[in-house]
């Protein structure tokens, strides 16, 4: 008879327990629908102001040319001002494109033969202006003809949003990437001078939406690093922060040599 109490102890507090688990996953859904929402509003804003000055620049270049007086040489370097500012904006998009496949299960990833010595030159190539603007020496080492198995887009997005990260929130210092073969895998790093990273701060980088305390200055979604999480463990890698040596931050990428040929 003793136990009786225990029971009705337990039976009463049941609802309880299924109230507050209820309470909590309401509450969970209303944070992960209110960074929904401000990722969007911020993707409406990254993707809109790429576009600004691309629509300026066709304007002007139009009619200068229909007045006559564009010389071929201003023609030629309007138009690779243009052609940044595209390249620019269909970075964001797949960001974006990438991000809603994997919130819905849908990211598809093919192996097919890389030149990484080649993607990593256009990538650099890609940000030279970025960094030329910001003063900082980006420094390239990798082995000519290095080579591998991957999804090549992929592979440029986790290589660009590091870049991207680095130029950000790199203080102005020198970069630099690296890219070696260790075994039957491939090793890519991406460091900076910086201040680098509190321990405590590391994993957050890497959460979606989600900034390091101290870097959330800047554009962006909030989403790279957590891209190139996921981006890195579909194709079999996977991706680490740790300080320099002699100071700033290292992100380091494994990746197999030889992605296997299909990842739903």
């Amino acid at each position: 008879m003793q136990k009786v109490p225990e029971l009705v102890s337990d039976f009463n507090s049941a609802p309880r327990l299924a109230i507050v688990a209820l309470e909590t996953r309401v509450a969970e859904l209303e944070a992960a629908l209110a960074a929904r929402d401000i990722f969007i509003a911020t993707a409406a804003h990254e993707l809109r102001n790429p576009m600004t000055p691309v629509i300026g620049m066709v304007e002007a270049t139009l009619a200068a040319a229909r007045a006559g007086t564009c010389k071929p040489e201003q023609l030629v370097y309007r138009l690779e001002l243009i052609q940044q500012s595209v390249s620019h904006f269909w970075r964001r998009a797949e960001v974006v494109l990438n991000v809603a496949r994997i919130n819905a299960g849908n990211l598809q990833l093919d192996s097919e033969p890389v030149d990484l010595t080649t993607l990593m030159g256009e990538v650099v190539e890609a940000f030279a202006g970025v960094a030329r603007r910001s003063s900082v020496h980006v420094t390239l080492v990798v082995a000519p003809g290095l080579a591998g198995s991957w999804d090549r887009m992929a592979l440029g997005q986790i290589l660009e949003n590091l870049l991207s990260n680095a130029l950000k929130y790199g203080d102005r210092t020198p970069i630099k990437l690296t890219a070696e073969i260790e075994g039957a895998h491939l090793r890519l790093a991406v460091r900076d001078h910086g201040k680098g990273l509190p321990a405590a701060d590391r994993e957050k980088l890497f959460g979606r939406f989600e900034r390091a305390i101290g870097r959330g200055e800047g554009g962006g979604f909030g989403v790279g690093l957590w891209l190139v999480r996921q981006l890195a463990e579909a194709m079999g890698g996977n991706v680490q922060v740790a300080d320099a040596p002699g100071g700033g931050a290292l992100f380091t990428v494994t990746l197999p040599l030889q992605m296997r040929k299909s990842i739903p």
